[in-house]
């Protein structure tokens, strides 16, 4: 059953991303941050979370995304890392051995910046005006994240999260141009992708950006 989430569900939200995500940086961190991260996705109307729940309410896949219309003053990397950023402090420091995790390394420049911006040592970057008015004139609905449990793939629920985030885009914000992001490398996401209408973008520091225009 496709759900809504509220504070309530992320707790298995959390425990779906980490079986989803085994390796990622969420994860090691442990549950309690993980719950944490994705309350942002609960943090403003323009980011939304919704899942799909079982008959005994375990989380089975979710899928989280951002308006992006020129509204807010941050992208989801930023808004995510400023908003978690205590419970990031307490979980580096009950797991120390994560500050050696790969994505660390990849991802020490917008660490070190977010940093520096809550030490009141860095200005907070915001998007210029001229920014926004282009985002305004050409707003997208953007994919941040979605995950299958292992244990439930297969079953054609990444296909149907995938519906319904074009559905929510669309009925929701009367957007109907959305747009992701995901490892070039990562070729079996990405032709999951291709099968569900999603057309390959730039590729940009690693990543594919792929985009889709519902016509609905």
């Amino acid at each position: 059953m496709l759900k809504t989430s509220t504070a309530n569900d992320l707790p298995a939200i959390a425990r779906c991303h980490r079986a989803a995500f085994p390796r990622s940086l969420a994860t090691a961190l442990g549950q309690r941050y993980t719950a944490h991260m994705l309350s942002w996705y609960l943090s403003s109307e323009k980011t939304f979370i919704f899942h799909i729940e079982t008959e005994t309410g375990r989380c089975a896949g979710y899928c989280g995304g951002l308006v992006n219309d020129g509204t807010l003053g941050t992208g989801s990397a930023s808004g995510m890392a400023q908003h978690s950023f205590k419970a990031a402090v307490w979980a580096f420091l009950t797991h120390p051995w994560v500050f050696f995790h790969p994505e660390v390394r990849a991802k020490w420049p917008v660490l070190w910046r977010n940093l520096l911006m809550k030490l009141g040592l860095r200005s907070r970057v915001h998007a210029t005006p001229e920014q926004r008015a282009a985002k305004a004139l050409d707003p997208q609905v953007g994919l941040v994240v979605i995950g299958v449990d292992p244990a439930f793939q297969g079953k054609g629920y990444g296909s149907q999260l995938l519906r319904e985030f074009e559905r929510r885009a669309v009925e929701g914000y009367g957007i109907h141009k959305l747009q992701l992001s995901v490892l070039a490398n990562n070729a079996q996401a990405i032709r999951a992708y291709e099968r569900n209408g999603w057309v390959r973008g730039e590729v940009s520091g690693g990543s594919l950006g792929m985009i889709k225009e519902v016509l609905k």
